[in-house]
């Protein structure tokens, strides 16, 4: 058998060039992420270029649900995931029962992020956003263009639909009624805040048609006229747009992220946070626009100018769109998220 060092010495023996040597030592790295199209661009756009920059072999997972795959890997103490791709909420979660490894600021730049973004175990790489849409056969030209007009039935009548979750609705209910979206969270974490949500929210109840339960049945409900207004996600407001007839607004959006976080345990941490940091590289970011409908979180993707002009206005933190936005505090959600979801389900089923 010829070790790895010994053939570098017959190669220096031979007069050879040394360059093929580093691949004899290359690390082999595991990344569990999205599947499908999604996950096509994450590859072709940020780990697939990045791993070849950094000189790492990657070894791709796809799993329907990360957060239990995560929790029996290092339950067991049989982690074999290096790199995993996560929604933020699920990665509050994962960081409170500690299965993530801190991420190592000296490698991941925290500075790139805003600072409503930042996350101590999980970097966020893309967004989206819960927006408002509407119907524009009922209002036309005058389309509602605030959480206020979604409240206002008298100047704006019409049917209504809100997700059947808390999470996001809370935090529209307290927009509606004026507060700052810097002090959201702050209103939600007093002692009477999720009882204030949840009140105005019930005032909203008998204009409300449809709770929806999936994006695809938001954006459905919105062309086939079941409703006139909705709040949704801003990929499917954009299906709904194309379809037609509607239209929607990224003013008082509130933000979610997906991640990138290494598990607790991960066999190769160091290079994992290496990969995290050049994957997510503004140019990296600017390009997964090209196969997705999320916005960069690195803000500085939106200079490079890698994102064509007619793809900006449909991203939730393009710069033009940020008017008003609130991004969501995972970690809220993780701390007073059965409270809420308790007052929230006692309001619809009352």
């Amino acid at each position: 058998m010829i070790y790895p060092r010994l053939l570098s010495y017959s190669i220096l023996a031979a007069g050879l060039s040394l360059t093929a040597t580093p691949a004899l030592y290359a690390e082999t790295l595991t990344i569990t992420a999205a599947g499908g199209d999604y996950g096509t661009g994450l590859k072709e756009a940020m780990w697939g270029p990045a791993s070849k920059e950094l000189g790492l072999d990657i070894r791709e997972e796809s799993q329907s649900d990360s957060l239990a795959a995560l929790r029996m890997q290092v339950m067991s103490k049989a982690v074999t995931t290096d790199v995993i791709h996560l929604g933020s909420a699920e990665a509050a979660q994962a960081a409170d029962m500690g299965l993530l490894e801190k991420l190592d600021t000296s490698v991941v730049d925290m500075n790139a992020l805003p600072e409503g973004a930042r996350n101590d175990y999980c970097y966020p790489f893309d967004s989206y956003g819960t927006v408002m849409a509407w119907n524009t056969k009922t209002y036309g030209e005058n389309g509602p263009k605030t959480w206020a007009d979604f409240w206002d039935t008298k100047t704006y009548p019409g049917r209504r639909a809100l997700r059947a979750n808390a999470q996001d609705v809370l935090e529209i209910a307290l927009l509606s009624e004026g507060v700052a979206p810097a002090d959201i969270y702050k209103v939600l974490s007093s002692e009477d805040g999720i009882k204030r949500a949840v009140a105005r929210l019930a005032e909203l109840k008998p204009d409300v048609a449809i709770w929806w339960t999936s994006g695809a049945q938001s954006a459905q409900i919105l062309t086939d006229g079941e409703v006139d207004m909705a709040a949704t996600w801003n990929g499917r407001a954009a299906a709904a747009a194309e379809q037609g007839p509607a239209d929607y607004t990224f003013k008082g959006s509130v933000i979610g992220t997906d991640c990138l976080a290494v598990p607790a345990g991960a066999p190769h941490a160091k290079d994992a946070m290496r990969l995290i940091a050049t994957m997510t590289t503004p140019e990296r970011e600017a390009k997964l626009t090209d196969y997705i409908l999320y916005g960069p979180v690195n803000e500085a993707a939106y200079k490079t100018g890698l994102i064509p002009e007619d793809r900006m206005p449909k991203l939730a933190t393009s710069p033009e769109n940020l008017e008003g936005s609130v991004y969501a505090d995972p970690s809220w959600w993780v701390k007073h998220g059965e409270d809420a979801q308790i007052a929230f389900d006692e309001m619809i089923n009352n």
